[in-house]
């Protein structure tokens, strides 16, 4: 089973290999998984460059990737949910850089076959974030107003859609290149931050602010945004302290939790796509080589476009 692992921790080039590793076992409650694809996310890249090693360490060879679709080869006994043979997305802890792979079963999900093995990989981490920031971690009103903040990346782009499918009313930011995109995906108005001001267009006029910005760079806007008393929900790292203490609110990060169910979420998301509620967006689909993982991680590390790397096997 051939696989991509990280040595350690530092730049791609030097860290990332190819290896060959042994197939695991398929326990009870778990499934083995051939993967046709598998997509790169901005918190792989944090992981191998070190950034997370704070709050999670790593053990070498590592393999990374939470994000893949392919076909079931394997069903342990005690699962009935699942047959060899059922086209999947899977939402691993990590382990998706590679050929196959062994997961539970409640971190599958079928997709239907209009769905291509592509869009299935590309849509699993960022669509699960959003999905759970709106079902879970926020009670949002029918009257509340949303500002979504990296409007235009993958998570912006469910953020959007699914606020849409609500009726919430919902502004965004995200660059000039990227207006039509974002607009075409049913957000209620837009602000080029690259043309205006955001915070000048939107001052104060949102109930919650969901900051899906790469580095929670767009900080300090998205607080003249929110209303006095708002609710400011960062996806990466809240804006610093004397910028919160500009404004009355209650600032928070979205942590992922055990009891947040993968499946709940991918099912609304498979359903929503199969009605054309649900768009995905892909920026690059290459071969799952070596020299592809190095430069998809080289992308993200800059300022990609719209759209998500998926790395694919014949």
């Amino acid at each position: 089973m051939r696989r991509f692992a990280i040595s350690g921790y530092g730049p791609a080039e030097k860290v990332f290999q190819e290896i060959v590793d042994t197939p695991r076992e398929v326990t009870p409650n778990h499934l083995r998984v051939e993967l046709k694809a598998f997509s790169i996310n901005p918190y792989d890249v944090a992981l191998r460059s070190g950034k997370m090693k704070e709050v999670r360490t790593l053990t070498f060879p590592y393999v990374l990737g939470n994000d893949g679709a392919g076909i079931v080869t394997e069903v342990a006994s005690d699962v009935d949910s699942f047959a060899v043979g059922d086209r999947v997305v899977v939402h691993p802890v990590s382990g998706a850089y590679g050929e196959e792979i062994v997961l539970p079963a409640s971190k599958v999900a079928k997709i239907p076959d209009e769905m291509s093995w592509v869009e299935a990989a590309a849509m699993v981490t960022t669509g699960i974030t959003a999905y759970n920031v709106i079902n879970h971690l926020l009670t949002i009103q029918p009257t509340d107003t949303v500002m979504v903040t990296g409007a235009s990346g993958g998570v912006g782009t469910s953020l959007i859609q699914l606020l849409h499918q609500k009726g919430i009313r919902t502004l965004a930011s995200a660059s000039k290149t990227n207006k039509e995109l974002v607009r075409s995906l049913g957000v209620t108005h837009f602000s080029s931050y690259d043309q205006e001001n955001p915070e000048e267009v939107f001052s104060n006029q949102a109930d919650i602010v969901i900051d899906a910005t790469k580095g929670s760079i767009a900080g300090d806007m998205a607080i003249k945004i929110m209303k006095e008393e708002g609710h400011y929900v960062a996806l990466n790292e809240l804006p610093s302290l004397a910028s919160r203490q500009k404004k009355n609110g209650f600032y928070e990060t979205f942590v992922p939790r055990k009891e947040y169910s993968d499946q709940e979420a991918l099912t609304h998301l498979i359903a929503a796509y199969k009605t054309g509620n649900y768009h995905i967006f892909v920026a690059e689909e290459l071969a799952a080589t070596l020299d592809h993982l190095i430069w998809a991680h080289h992308q993200l590390e800059g300022h990609p476009s719209a759209g998500k790397i998926v790395l694919t096997y014949d």
